[in-house]
């Protein structure tokens, strides 16, 4: 009985030591503003970094200016301090100085070419034998080989071929259009003043009139044979409207010969984007999976796939510098400021969206599918 007594009071002790922890105020700031103790403090221009924190909502703090050569920030932050200066790596040639507002900026030396993202500068390869350069190695692009130049002429002159004929196919079309416009114009004429001439009688007053008749009588053709001519296109332009996956192009005798109408047909887009709906009921798991996006996605697309969503390159920089150490920590930092200006649901659809337009359709599927293994997806349909 003593010991149960015991028991229980060492459950008491612990229950009244326990540390009870209030959630954390998230203010909602404006663009050019960062979240600071609950209140919203103006961001410091490039050049500068927060020397002091602001203590009024919406206001600047004090920033102090960084020094050229030594420190910089490329854009507006709310770092604490200047980022360092940092000299250009071997192999690389400064081509720019480190200033205030911006970094060293750094190339390859003469010879040596460093693709986008890469670590080292690699030797420009010489055209093997036979072939020609197309294009000249440079500070970011390899060589580029191809054919020796005569054939690359002859191609330079095929293609201009290819382009040629069309142009000569359509100027004599638009001849012939004209040609049988104009022939058939002196028909209508020619066929008018016979009329005339054979109703021709001794009085000057029926001659004016006989011929004022055969020349409405030809005008009047000419209205009905172009409201046929319309009708029928309006057939077409029908027809295509139907089938709206079939492409329509106009012949280039449409084109010429459609007494200067034409026809504006808006082109049928179709969007195979998936739509995905979340249970409401499952919010708590749905934000457990959110921060679980940055295991499937890894770190390789990891920074392009945050500017996609909306993060600005000082947001990413502030957290790179703030965690430098922990990279899975930067990038649950990323996780957490997306979800923090639009929500868990909207922070999904961006990366949804940036996934498809980065064309990760392996990455995509593979966070659909544990969104599905998980039960939190409530449809997957194909608009």
């Amino acid at each position: 009985m003593a010991e149960a007594m015991g028991m229980m009071a060492w459950l008491a002790a612990l229950i009244l030591l326990r540390k009870v922890e209030s959630p954390p105020l998230w203010a909602h700031c404006e663009p050019g503003e960062f979240p600071y103790s609950g209140i919203c403090c103006k961001l410091c221009p490039a050049g500068t970094h927060v020397e002091e924190f602001c203590t009024i909502p919406h206001t600047l703090g004090t920033c102090e200016a960084c020094i050229d050569g030594e420190n910089y920030t490329a854009y507006d932050n709310r770092l604490e301090h200047c980022l360092p200066c940092i000299e250009c790596k071997s192999g690389f040639k400064m081509i720019a100085p480190c200033t205030s507002k911006k970094k060293i900026e750094c190339q390859c030396n003469d010879g040596y070419f460093c693709p986008p993202g890469c670590e080292e500068c690699v030797k420009c390869k010489r055209c093997p034998k036979g072939q020609g350069i197309i294009e000249s190695c440079n500070a970011t692009t390899d060589t580029k080989c191809g054919p020796p130049y005569p054939d690359a002429s002859a191609s330079s002159f095929t293609s201009g071929i290819g382009i040629g004929v069309p142009l000569v196919i359509l100027v004599v079309v638009l001849i012939c259009c004209i040609i049988y416009k104009w022939r058939k114009s002196n028909s209508v004429m020619k066929k008018g003043k016979e009329e005339s001439t054979d109703h021709l009688i001794p009085d000057n007053n029926e001659n004016v009139n006989s011929t004022t008749e055969a020349t409405v009588a030809s005008q009047d053709r000419l209205p009905e044979t172009a409201e046929r001519e319309n009708l029928e296109m309006g057939n077409r332009e029908q027809e295509d409207y139907v089938l709206p996956n079939r492409p329509s192009v106009p012949s280039s005798l449409e084109v010429v010969c459609s007494n200067g109408q034409s026809s504006e047909r808006n082109d049928v887009q179709s969007s195979n984007k998936p739509a995905v709906r979340f249970k409401a009921s499952s919010m708590e798991t749905l934000d457990e999976a959110y921060f679980q996006t940055k295991d499937i996605v890894g770190p390789d697309y990891w920074n392009t796939l945050m500017r996609k969503c909306g993060l600005s390159h000082n947001d990413m920089q502030s957290i790179e510098h703030d965690y430098a150490q922990h990279s899975d920590e930067q990038r649950y930092q990323m996780l957490r400021t997306l979800r923090d200006r639009n929500g868990v649901v909207e922070a999904f659809d961006k990366i949804f969206a940036a996934l498809q337009k980065m064309k990760l359709n392996g990455i995509y599927e593979n966070l659909i599918n544990e969104l599905k293994s998980k039960g939190l997806i409530i449809k997957e349909t194909e608009d």
